[in-house]
């Protein structure tokens, strides 16, 4: 979409194009490999399917990649495995490597990590990599299990989306918004949104609409998609936002017990009310209804999404609550540091990886 709106971006150099699609705070944007670097490790993030930036990187040096794009892809990447030379490559799945790839990676750098919360495709072994690292810990377990190398390191906030260059004084827009999407891993959402829109309106922001039926009332209510720093936007200026956690097969199991995704931490950090679904280990992140709202069934979120409509001192307190822990607790600077010690644990490097480098690959 960024390419498509900025028909003149292909043309510019590797680090400008570069530059341009982290500023857009799509995903985790450059977090991981900024939050590395201010702790002193030299950092390299690539976007490995921004085709037109990683073709120019390869042009520049004279190479012309054959075969299929994912060929393409990872003749690029090992190219700048190659020249960058770091210690650890570290991997955001999914990600259009490939276990033969990433095994190959091993015998040229030190460290191969990867990182995964979702549902493992079936056709992957993760076998390649010495360390894979989850904000899921059923996924953790399941690794361990198998005899993979696997830690947990939440997900978090990226800080520098409160800059008052990328986000504007706040000013609410909308009563409640529900930001997200309907995939696979989401069987529950669109019936839980469909009897949520009979009892409350509801703006809804979402990928995936085309799983809806065509008379649903979601597709009434439906603003079109929110991305990155638009994405934040919506939740900024949100008096309440919903979340809904997804449904995550890990290999034939599904553990509901656990609160897992970027959307607590993006709606907390830019300071809107957070009503999200209860589950038993909430509390380990936020406070239940002190920090956050929750709901435990879909009659008691419309009851919420009302009471809170109503009361907005009590809202804005759960809101400044949230904000306040999330700034505290969930920045991913912090998350960084655990993910530097992990790294030094296994290079056994305690006292000298402050000099050492790291590639994280990403697939945005």
């Amino acid at each position: 979409d960024i390419y498509r709106d900025e028909p003149g971006l292909a043309d510019l150099d590797f680090d400008s194009q570069c530059s341009r699609l982290f500023s857009s705070a799509f995903s985790t944007s450059d977090a991981y490999s900024q939050g590395l670097a201010a702790l002193g490790c030299r950092t390299w993030e690539i976007i490995c399917n921004a085709d037109a930036a990683q073709g120019r990187w390869a042009s520049d040096r004279g190479l012309s990649p054959t075969g299929i794009i994912h060929d393409q892809r990872r003749a690029i990447v090992a190219a700048q495995v190659e020249e960058f030379r770091p210690d650890v490559v570290y991997v955001f799945e999914w990600c259009p490597l490939g276990d033969r790839f990433i095994g190959e990676l091993r015998d040229r750098v030190r460290l191969v990590a990867g990182e995964i919360a979702s549902p493992l495709p079936k056709d992957r072994t993760f076998r390649g990599y010495d360390l894979v690292i989850s904000s899921w810990p059923p996924i953790v377990g399941y690794f361990r299990e198998e005899g993979i190398d696997a830690e947990h390191v939440r997900l978090g906030f990226d800080r520098r989306i409160l800059d008052l260059d990328r986000l504007p004084p706040r000013e609410t827009r909308f009563d409640v918004t529900f930001v997200g999407g309907f995939a696979e891993s989401h069987p529950d959402r669109i019936p839980w949104l469909e009897q949520l829109l009979g009892e409350v309106d509801i703006d809804v922001f979402c990928y995936g609409i085309e799983r809806t039926r065509e008379d649903s009332p979601i597709r009434k209510h439906f603003r079109g998609q929110a991305w990155g720093l638009e994405m934040y936007r919506v939740l900024q200026q949100s008096k309440i936002t919903l979340n809904r956690h997804a449904r995550i097969d890990v290999r034939g199991t599904v553990n509901s017990e656990w609160c897992n995704n970027m959307r607590m931490y993006e709606a907390t950090g830019v300071g809107t009310c957070l009503l999200t679904e209860w589950r038993p280990h909430l509390a380990e992140l936020f406070e239940p209804d002190r920090e956050v709202a929750t709901y435990r069934d879909t009659v008691e979120c419309a009851a919420k999404i009302r009471y809170y409509l109503d009361h907005p001192e009590e809202r804005e307190s759960v809101a400044c609550a949230g904000q306040r822990r999330t700034l505290r607790d969930h920045l991913y600077t912090d998350r960084m540091a655990e993910l530097r010690d992990h790294f030094e644990r296994r290079l056994g490097l305690k006292r000298t990886f402050r000099s050492r480098s790291i590639v994280p690959t990403t697939l945005k």
